[in-house]
């Protein structure tokens, strides 16, 4: 890599390439931007192509157990988008089984506008709105300054990494400017969303909560409090709901071009990344950052996420095959040599056969930083 492309740059661009030129899944690239990254901006000197999309294939790929994706049950080869289409929709059967029974997805968002702040560039506003039964997501939205009437942006769906801060710190309000992405993005040009996981919310020093196998923090009084409200539901089957809420908030403004959705997200806020650009289509590009990509590579079997029931169905279930749902549409792993790094290239290249079946073989790819946060 060239050192006057950061890591910051790169993930940013990662997304307005997709976001301009590629956000329309099921289309082939364009000429000028084919594939993601042979489309830096002019007058740059950033990497091409294949820097980005290939800089693993030498390394050695253990054997972790995956299982291959264009292989039926019957052991046929899957070489046709019919084959496939068959293929996925059985993947998608056994994972959504694993994330348990979503409730209805209610009818209105009752949205509520709780505060407004004008920055010099951009506008601040606090919002909620319904997620399902009693509970609410409270999310930042961020609009850049200058919209002119009846012209609309892509939107970036930012979401937040385990801290206490949770929403505030995407939009600068926290304590790290390399996690402002939201701040970042909306200087760009783009609006951004930033909602609260359900998982960071206060805890409540009244619950009594067992020793195991929920422990004293907020993550396990939320999912504590999930399991005695739904008990067929995951923790990472609610926050995949409410990314589908997100963008059902997104679409009610005029200001947004519903075709350009995206999200991003680093170590919690990765995970829901996966998930959501696994389970919900209106995504269109997805930056995933930190979050582990294998099942076995991070805290997957928490219980606000997955459970330890999880374990027993791996590696017959492992996220390669989420990544092949999102095919055809871009999706880049970042790592810094923490959750994620050289171990994640498995899961890239056995998603990438999907890919490029599809005929996007470039809208998927990994990049390692050597600083141990990649953003």
């Amino acid at each position: 890599m060239r050192s006057c492309w950061t890591s910051r740059s790169i993930i940013l661009w990662a997304l307005a390439a997709p976001c301009i030129c590629l956000a329309r899944a099921h289309t082939p690239p364009c000429s000028l931007c084919s594939p993601w990254f042979d489309c830096w901006p002019r007058g740059t000197r950033g990497p091409r192509g294949p820097t980005i999309q290939n800089p693993y294939d030498h390394l050695p790929i253990p054997d972790i157990g995956l299982k291959p994706l264009l292989r039926s049950a019957d052991g046929k080869t899957i070489n046709t988008k019919q084959a496939w289409e068959e293929q996925r929709r059985l993947l998608r059967v056994a994972w959504l089984k694993r994330l348990g029974e979503p409730p209805t997805k209610p009818k209105t968002l009752n949205i509520q506008a709780e505060s407004r702040e004008i920055e010099p560039d951009h506008i601040r506003q606090l919002v909620s709105f319904v997620s399902e039964g009693d509970d609410r997501i409270r999310a930042y939205l961020l609009l850049p300054k200058g919209l002119k009437e009846n012209e609309k942006r892509p939107a970036v769906v930012v979401f937040h990494q385990t801290t206490k801060l949770t929403l505030r710190e995407p939009v600068g309000l926290g304590k790290r400017p390399d996690l402002a992405l939201a701040l970042e993005l909306v200087r760009r040009g783009y609006i951004t969303l930033s909602p609260e996981c359900f998982i960071m919310k206060e805890t409540d020093p009244k619950l009594s909560r067992p020793a195991t196998p929920y422990p004293a923090t907020r993550q396990g009084e939320q999912a504590q409090k999930l399991a005695q409200r739904r008990p067929s539901w995951t923790g990472l089957g609610k926050t995949t709901f409410d990314a589908s809420r997100c963008v059902d908030y997104l679409e009610t403004l005029s200001q947004v071009d519903h075709s350009r959705i995206t999200c991003i997200g680093h170590s919690l806020g990765a995970k829901e990344v996966l998930y959501a650009m696994a389970f919900e289509p209106r995504f269109q590009a997805g930056v995933f950052n930190e979050g582990g990509i294998g099942l076995r590579m991070s805290n997957w079997f928490d219980p606000w996420y997955l459970t330890e029931t999880m374990k027993q169905h791996v590696p017959v279930l492992e996220h390669h095959q989420l990544m092949a749902l999102i095919a055809p549409r871009p999706f880049l792993v970042m790592g810094g040599n923490s959750a994620d790094g050289d171990a994640s290239w498995a899961f890239v290249k056995e998603a990438r056969s999907v890919y490029e079946l599809l005929g996007a073989k470039d809208r998927i790819g990994l990049y390692n930083s050597p600083r141990r946060v990649a953003i």
